[in-house]
């Protein structure tokens, strides 16, 4: 990636009331300078990782995001921080597929003009935690193969359970449920604890 400049401090935007034309021109002007910035995150979609009020310093651009990295993209005029599970190539370019690591649902697939940049480092308070590392890149990783698989067992085990039994039993619908909650709960106990040796 090319030297970038200092990185500057957007003011926080209030997204529900910002319209998609003026999103759009602030971004492309962003983009086009070619330098990173903090963008405020609200929400608790990729808890405990990014917490509501944190800042996300993003470099902006689809260029060298790999698997398992958290990105900023646009939605229905809002700019949202998620997950990179799967990148895939076709005629068409590049689709991405995202989740939050707090949520069970999938994103719709991203093509990458709707996204922003990737996420660098994460601001909270007065102290930085840098993405840029091995610890995190093997993480990221670790949490993105780990959620398609889940996400794979729990359709299989619904499928299982409804077409080839016939049946819709609630025991093992909400057996797999919890099965997916454990697996979240699995994921935040990592990145839990990513996050202490950091701060060690």
């Amino acid at each position: 990636m090319n030297e970038m400049s200092e990185p500057v401090f957007v003011p926080k935007i209030d997204e529900k009331s910002m319209q998609d034309p003026v999103l759009d021109a602030v971004l492309n002007m962003w983009t086009q300078a070619g330098e990173k910035h903090y963008i405020p995150i609200t929400g608790r979609s990729m808890f405990p990782l990014i917490r509501n009020g944190d800042q996300v310093l993003v470099a902006h651009g689809c260029a060298g995001i790999r698997r398992g990295e958290v990105i900023v993209f646009r939605h229905d005029g809002k700019l949202i921080a998620h997950r990179v599970l799967r990148i895939s190539k076709n005629e068409a370019g590049h689709t991405f597929l995202t989740k939050g690591d707090n949520v069970l649902q999938f994103d719709p697939p991203l093509r990458a003009n709707e996204i922003v940049g990737r996420v660098l480092a994460i601001k909270r308070g007065e102290q930085q935690i840098s993405f840029d590392t091995t610890i995190w890149r093997i993480t990221g990783l670790f949490i993105a193969i780990g959620t398609l698989t889940w996400m794979r067992l729990y359709g299989w085990g619904r499928f299982f359970v409804k077409r080839l039994l016939g049946l819709h039993s609630c025991s093992l619908t909400s057996f797999l449920h919890r099965g997916m909650q454990f697996f979240l709960r699995l994921v935040r106990r990592t990145v839990f604890i990513v996050i202490r040796r950091w701060k060690s």
